[in-house]
């Protein structure tokens, strides 16, 4: 009985995410809450930003009122709502990327103060002992997490992609609270798969949408890398509720692989072009099965499934016993496989007789 009444809960919070964005849509077109078409976007109309507003409102209403005296989940609430905020001004165009950037750091600086959020460690990376962070904790941690938050808003330029992405990863880290215990992360990460799943039914290319009805904005974009980024770092250390860790570190990165990956190539990318980190272009991930010929829904499918893959990695890796550097290196071999074809996607596309589309942001420069 218990377990069902919990689906009920889980189908009221789809349902309330789904309802919010619909029901915000006038009061989004009224102030200017719009993503316009453009020659480095993929979509051709006028969209409605409400998806993240959605998703943080039915997120935010369901866990004060689940866990009204959770530390954990009040730190989270505090931390989350700065960066809802500096995303929602964001997509307003009224916050500079330096102010922007500067609360990101705030956030993440509750998460490790308030929450007890921090790495203390990376595992065994390299030999059986196992790599201290001591007094560079805090700093890597923060890091991180701005990693992880900037990498979901990075990967956030298809329907459906960076939500079927965070569906995965939170899944999997779902899981793993589950299997130690860790009861209130268990249950935030699965109230957040539910109202993101009630975006995504608005969102991603289902048969009842010809095209996205409304998009996350960086406001949606930025709070799921930052609840991701909360779950990864606390479920991996002993300073989480149950005393001891979920997971060894690189699981969780298997989880991120991803978007991680993607961001780090087209970092790596610019910088090597002498362009900024953040400015928009049209090389990520989804841009090359797109210029190969493949339809939204089909890019969408073939970046599940590896996302998928990555995630069942790292949990054989989890699950075998291994030291973490198997993972660690096997991880980095992978990492350089997917910088390797994306920077020579349009030669492999061609050798599998897929039409590579050029166009003037399609000229792959040499790295």
């Amino acid at each position: 009985m218990e377990q069902m009444l919990h689906w009920w809960v889980f189908l009221a919070i789809t349902a309330l995410a789904a309802g919010l964005a619909i029901v915000l849509i006038p009061a989004a077109k009224k102030v200017g809450l719009v993503d316009h078409p453009g020659e480095r976007k993929v979509h051709e109309s006028v969209t409605p930003l409400t998806g993240g507003p959605a998703i943080y409102l039915t997120l935010a209403a369901f866990l004060a009122w689940h866990f009204p005296d959770d530390r954990f989940v009040q730190a989270l609430l505090a931390g989350g709502t700065m960066i809802f905020l500096s995303g929602l001004a964001d997509d307003s165009g009224h916050l500079s990327p330096v102010v922007r950037f500067l609360i990101q750091v705030a956030a993440c600086l509750v998460m490790v103060y308030l929450g007890g959020g921090y790495g203390e460690d990376f595992g065994r990376l390299f030999f059986d002992d196992v790599l201290e962070l001591g007094f560079l904790a805090v700093p890597i941690t923060i890091f991180a997490a701005l990693g992880v938050i900037n990498a979901f808003n990075m990967i956030d330029g298809m329907d459906g992609l960076s939500g079927g992405i965070f569906m995965v990863a939170a899944a999997g880290m779902a899981m793993y609270a589950g299997f130690a215990g860790a009861e209130t992360m268990h249950w935030v990460l699965l109230v957040a798969i539910f109202s993101v799943l009630g975006f995504m039914l608005l969102n991603a290319r289902f048969p009842w949408n010809e095209k996205a009805r409304v998009f996350l904005g960086d406001s949606g974009s930025t709070l799921m890398g930052f609840i991701l980024a909360w779950c990864f770092i606390a479920l991996g250390n002993d300073l989480n509720e149950t005393g001891h860790r979920a997971y060894m570190p690189m699981t969780a990165v298997w989880l991120l692989a991803i978007p991680l990956m993607d961001t780090s190539t087209l970092i790596w990318r610019r910088w090597r072009a002498g362009q900024s980190a953040f400015e928009a272009d049209q090389h990520h991930l989804h841009h090359a099965y797109l210029r190969a010929g493949f339809s939204t829904g089909q890019t969408w499918l073939n970046i599940m499934l590896m996302a998928i893959a990555a995630a069942v990695m790292g949990a054989g890796f989890e699950l075998s016993g291994l030291a973490d550097y198997f993972s660690f290196w096997f991880f980095l071999l992978c990492a350089f496989v997917y910088f390797l074809y994306m920077r020579k996607s349009w030669h492999i596309q061609r050798f599998l007789g897929r039409d590579f589309i050029y166009n003037d942001f399609d000229e792959e420069e040499e790295l």
